[in-house]
């Protein structure tokens, strides 16, 4: 892994993502091993249970956008992002309420139609994901919308650059996130050795980015 003083924008990305999306497979799948354990108490299981879940499904995504971005797929790594966001209001709302998101887990489609929606937990964050970030995914990423269409397959090593560093924005807050949801339990060892290396990633992304606005700024050009 490169550091601040030998690391471009771009390097320091692709080392983010990659390391949020191993960090995020293992903490998926260490947390939810953990719900074996006969000394936890019930809200212990449960808080590792949703947050196992949604790490790993989280790490996949962030993994696989790291495999399609370097194919130069730039089309298919935004509808992943647009995939990672809505796993980011997950982490947020398993870390905010653990009871309330322990009926995300146990939910049927009648209740996550009702109350699990992406905009639904945008409501109740209260402002804290806006309606455009998503919005603006969505065109990109989650529905075939021709313009948006055309400006990413015909620029694609723009866009590549782009997604990555949307998945690192949204990788990095699930990642936070899911890392407070576990607040009190004893520490997951292999968690915390990759920690180590998200943490030290993420201090060179935020030293060396020079793409501040991501999305946004390719959105208003």
């Amino acid at each position: 892994m490169h550091d601040s003083f030998t690391s471009s924008p771009a390097q320091s990305r692709r080392d983010l993502v990659m390391s949020l999306g191993l960090g995020l497979v293992v903490f998926g799948a260490e947390a939810r091993s953990l719900t074996a354990d006969g000394n936890l108490t019930g809200d212990q299981v449960r808080r590792l249970l949703l947050a196992g879940l949604v790490g790993a499904i989280g790490g996949e995504l962030v993994a696989s956008v790291t495999y399609l971005a370097a194919g130069r797929w730039a089309y298919a790594s935004a509808a992943l992002v647009r995939q990672l966001v809505e796993i980011e209001y997950l982490a947020w709302a398993v870390t905010n309420d653990p009871d309330d998101a322990w009926e995300w887990f146990k939910s049927d489609k009648r209740i996550r139609l009702q109350r699990w929606q992406p905009g639904k937990i945008r409501q109740r964050s209260e402002g804290r994901f806006p309606n455009k970030d998503y919005h603006d995914h969505c065109e990109i990423g989650g529905h075939p919308v021709p313009e948006p269409a055309m400006s990413v397959l015909g620029h694609r090593d723009k866009w590549v650059e782009v997604t990555l560093y949307e998945t690192a924005l949204h990788g990095a807050a699930t990642w936070h996130y899911l890392l407070r949801a576990l607040e009190g339990i004893d520490p997951i060892s292999e968690v915390e050795r990759h920690y180590q290396l998200v943490d030290r990633a993420y201090e060179v992304w935020q030293r060396t980015e020079t793409m501040d606005k991501g999305l946004r700024s390719e959105n208003d050009e």
